[in-house]
Order: C-alpha cells, then structure tokens, then sequence
C-alpha cells in the first residue's frame, strides 16, 4: 500500500522525515564504529605511504650505491685479472693482496652500509669464512640457497642471512652479481654484504616499534623489523597487494611471529617492478579511539532526533498549508466565476505554482470562451450548408424537367446532354461523400467527353483503360474532369482534331492515373506565366486536395512531351479500399500497398 495515496500529505510527510532520520541514526549508531576505523585507517595509511615514500628514496639511494659499486667492481680490471690468472701461489697472492689494499679495502673503509665481500672463483688461494674481504670456491655457491635466482639473471638481492666476521657471526643483506669478461665468460660470482642493522636504522628512524618488511619484486623476503613473518603470512600478504602503493584491512589466519592476525597494511614500490616496503599496523591500535567516537556520535544523534522532529512537525505544516489552499481553490473552480481569490503573498516555488493555477484557469475560461464561439459558428455552418445543398438538389431536378421537355420537343442531341449533365451533378453530389470509386470517377469524366464530343463530333477522340480490379478503389471526388477540361480547352485551342488517353495502373505504393492529349503541350514558361504554377483553379483546387489528404509521395505531376505532341499528367494516389473521413485516416489505407 502507497501511504501516499491513502494518508493525509503532512502526516506521512512528517511520520517520513521523522522515520528516515530514526533510522539514520540507528545506522550510523551501527557503522560508526566502522566508520570512524575506516577514516582513521585511511588517514593513518596516507602517513604511512608518505613515509614509505620517503623511505623507499633513502634505501633507493643506499641500496642504489650498493648496485653501482658491485658494478663498477666487477667490472674491475685488477679483479678480472686476479679472477683469470695463471701462474705459481706467490704471483697470485701478491696481485690478491694488492687488490684488496689498493682497492676492496678502502672500498669497504670508506662505506657506512657495506660489511664485507663475498667473491666465488675458481681455484681460490685460501679460504677465510670470517675475513670482511673472502675468495670462496665457485663449487660451494651452488650450494646456496640464492644460487638458483642469480643463476636466472646478472644480478639479485638475497634476503637477510648470517655471514661470519672478525667480530662473529652478523645479520647482512647481500647483493649478487655475476662476473663475466668482455665476451661472456663467466669468471665468478661477487657478493656485497650490506650492514643490517644500518639498513634497519633507516626502515626505524621515524618509529622505532614499526613492523616493516623490504621485499624484492618477486615477494621474497630481503629484511625485516620486529618480529619476520613466516612465509605463510608474507604470501597471505602480498595476496591484497596490487599496484605500486595502496593499503588494505586484512586478516592473517595463518599461523606465524607476527603479534597479531588483524592488520592494516600499506605498501609502496620505489619504482615499477622493483622492491617494495610494507608496514604492518595492527587494527586495534588504528581504531582505539574509534569506540569512544562511535558513542558520542550516538549522543549528538539522539539529541538530532529530538529536534529533527520539532522542525519536520514545523516544516511538513508550513509546507502543506498552501497545497491545501489551492487544492480548495480547484474543487471550487467554475469557469466564469472568480469567488475566491488566489493568494498573492507568495514569493517561491509556491507562488510559481499559484501564478501557473492562475495561468491555467484564464487559458481554460479562453478555451471555453473559444469553444462557445467555434460552436455558434459550427451551427451556423451547418444551417448554411444544408441551406447550400438545396441549389445543386434542385439544379439536378431542374435539368431531369428539361430533358424530359427536351424529349417532348423533339430534342434529342439536347436531351443527351442534360441527361450527361444530370449524371454529373448526381457522380458530384455523391451523397456527400469526399471519396467515390474509380469507375464513378470515370463515369464523371466519361460524361464530360460525351457532351464535349457533341460539340467537336467526330474531331474529339478519348479512350480509357483502366482494370475492374481498380476500378472498385476509392479516390477524391472530381480529380480526373479538370484535367480533361484543361486538355480540351488549353491544349486542343485552335484546333478542329483531339486525342486524350486516360489510363489507370497499379504502383507499388498505390495507383496511377494518367491523362494524356497530344496538344499543344506547355509552354516554356508555363511554370511562371500563371500564378499557380500547376494551372488554373480546378487544377489547383485538386492539387491542394490530394496534398490534404495525403502528403508526401502522393500528388500531382505535369510534364510536356516531345516539343508540339502534348501534355502528360500523373496524378499518384495511395490505394484505399474503405470510405474514410476527409482527412483520409490510415485505417482506410491497403497497407499492403504502402511503404
């Protein structure tokens, strides 16, 4: 049931307003919560990206070094000659110890992030598993666990790990690369061991307790803050991670180190395809106030209520008051009569509707006004159209007593005729009809040509061709005669010898008649000689009659033979099969016959 057609407009406009802002309430009073968690895990993950951001600059610009120096390393002439030489153990050991002074050494030295070096060859002089600078079998690298990833490129990060040193056992995360010569040889592996803790440092600098993961662009792990998570949360991770930077509300179901299992995680990527920061954040810290914020939202929305539904009472009274008003005015309307006045102290929408009401009433006493008028006028026109009928019935009734005197007179030829005119003025009365049959029409023209004949005689030929099938369709009363008289009259003047040819076939929208003489023919400037340019009065009387009724194709066509042999006219009519009113409704059209 629509309340709004049973009830009255201001209670269920009231009950409404007041029901919607009730739930309203409930609803935030529910999603508050939510809400607010949302807006603070939203403002806290743009911090955090921002601060990624500038993170991922900094270990860009570390790590970055890292790269060009294990670059401009391997590419080291003294390196790839120490790498490639032959010859006895003291020859290699002095150009090893000279490497290393002149050049990894001070390398080292000079360098904050970079531990020590790492560099797989073959056939190594000694092997020191703890010195910063070490020369290791190639054999053992493809016993690491990194060797597979860097067998697949140039060049890879490695995760953290522990490597040994002078000082113990430390936490590095290391950059491999391969070393190869000028045509493709691979000589060895370096390996550049870059200080944990000072990496970390700069993941800390901002907050010390953040949980924070450096993963290369395959998801592996390369170092972390805090607690490392197990692989199983690091996959469940990156699951949510999608484009360069972003944040998601996740649940970690897995087991693993990480304190908690509901976590907001925010991203960002240094560059395309390349490592990528995370910070874990656990939900509760984001959404601790969000309890406290959900409650006072409650209150403040109690106390809406209350005066929400003060100001609806207020508003739907105010607002239904001059509906009513004018409802009144509208039952109580009667044209011609102005009893109550409509009200002007309306300067809004509401005065709007007033003026229209007020519009709307005079546009309908002028209607009514116009109405009385056009029905004077219409039985007035109805009272001289049927005082109009009288003079043809009783020209008709005239010409049927003169043919019978014509007879008793002995006045046969003149007989004829008045019986030929009587047959036309019945085909012309037609009972009032505007549509007759094609053999009718015929039969109206036909008559025409007999009485003209009795004037030419034998001069005057004509011949008519049309089917009994289209000579029971309908066409617009008296279009053929004054066609046929233009063509005794105009085109056979000064003549003593005449054809005219009237022919009727079917079209593929309807049917064509056609009435040609061989006369005169037009002249050149038959289009501008007179003022209508499709002839005289008869001619345009039929024209504007068939654009009337029809439109668009149908109408009227004149058109002049080879020079001197006559005049061609095409009148194209639809084909109806059914009377009709004088506007030619579409019922009565053969729609198998139009377009």
């Amino acid at each position: 049931m629509n309340p709004f057609r049973t009830f009255r407009i201001d209670y269920v406009f009231f009950f409404s307003f007041a029901g919607f802002i009730a739930l309203l309430i409930t609803i935030i009073m529910v999603v508050s919560y939510q809400l607010s968690a949302r807006e603070q895990a939203v403002s806290a993950s743009g911090y955090q990206q921002a601060v990624l951001q500038q993170l991922n600059k900094q270990l860009s610009d570390q790590m970055g070094a890292v790269e060009q120096t294990s670059l401009a390393v391997s590419i080291n002439s003294p390196l790839v000659n120490y790498l490639t030489m032959k010859g006895d153990y003291y020859t290699r050991k002095k150009a090893r110890d000279e490497l290393n002074r002149d050049y990894l050494a001070p390398m080292l030295n000079s360098s904050r992030s970079m531990f020590s070096f790492q560099i797989y060859m073959n056939d190594p002089l000694q092997v020191d598993p703890n010195a910063n600078i070490q020369y290791l079998p190639l054999t053992t690298a493809r016993k690491e666990s990194w060797y597979p990833a860097v067998d697949k490129a140039d060049f890879v990060w490695v995760g953290q790990r522990g490597i040994g040193s002078p000082q113990g056992r430390q936490q590095v995360v290391s950059f491999v690369r391969k070393i190869t010569t000028l045509d493709g040889v691979n000589q060895g592996i370096l390996i550049i061991n870059v200080r944990v803790k000072f990496l970390q440092s700069i993941l800390t600098e901002d907050n010390f307790s953040a949980i924070r993961l450096l993963l290369d662009s395959g998801g592996r792990m390369i170092m972390h803050t805090q607690s490392e998570p197990s692989p199983g949360e690091i996959s469940a991770i990156l699951d949510r991670v999608s484009g360069d930077a972003g944040h998601a509300h996740q649940h970690l179901e897995v087991a693993g180190s990480l304190p908690e299992k509901n976590m907001l995680t925010v991203w960002s990527r240094s560059t395309p395809n390349s490592w990528m920061l995370v910070e874990l954040t656990p939900w509760k810290v984001i959404t601790g106030g969000s309890v406290r914020l959900a409650w006072t939202l409650a209150a403040v929305g109690a106390a809406a209520i209350l005066l929400a539904l003060f100001f609806t009472l207020y508003l739907s009274r105010n607002f239904i008051r001059p509906i009513r008003q004018l409802v009144k005015l509208m039952q109580a309307f009667t044209p011609g009569r102005r009893d109550h006045p409509l009200p002007a102290e309306y300067r809004n929408e509401f005065g709007s509707l007033f003026g229209g009401y007020r519009k709307l009433t005079e546009r309908i006493e002028a209607l009514y006004r116009s109405l009385e008028r056009q029905y004077k006028a219409q039985r007035e026109a109805e009272i001289k159209a049927l005082q109009a009928m009288i003079n043809p019935h009783f020209l008709y009734n005239t010409l049927d007593q003169l043919n019978w005197m014509a007879l008793e007179a002995g006045q046969e030829k003149i007989s004829h005729v008045l019986e030929l005119m009587g047959r036309m003025f019945r085909i012309g009365l037609s009972g009032g009809e505007s549509l007759i049959p094609l053999k009718e029409e015929l039969l109206h023209v036909e008559c025409y040509l007999q009485i003209q004949q009795l004037r030419w005689g034998e001069g005057l030929e004509y011949r008519i061709d049309c089917g009994s099938e289209l000579r029971e369709l309908l066409v617009p009363k008296l279009t053929l005669q004054p066609f046929v008289e233009n063509a005794i009259v105009h085109g056979f003047h000064g003549r003593r010898k005449g054809t005219i040819l009237l022919t009727a076939e079917e079209r593929e929208r309807g049917i064509g008649l056609r009435i040609r003489d061989d006369g005169i023919g037009l002249r050149e400037d038959w289009k501008t000689r007179k003022r209508y340019k499709m002839g005289g009065y008869g001619v345009r009387n039929v024209t504007e009659r068939i654009e009337v009724y029809f439109g668009e194709p149908y109408g009227v066509q004149l058109r002049a033979l080879t020079a001197g042999e006559g005049t061609e006219v095409e009148v194209y009519l639809p084909r109806l099969v059914h009377h009709h009113d004088q506007e030619g409704g579409e019922n009565d059209v053969d729609h198998r016959n139009r377009g």
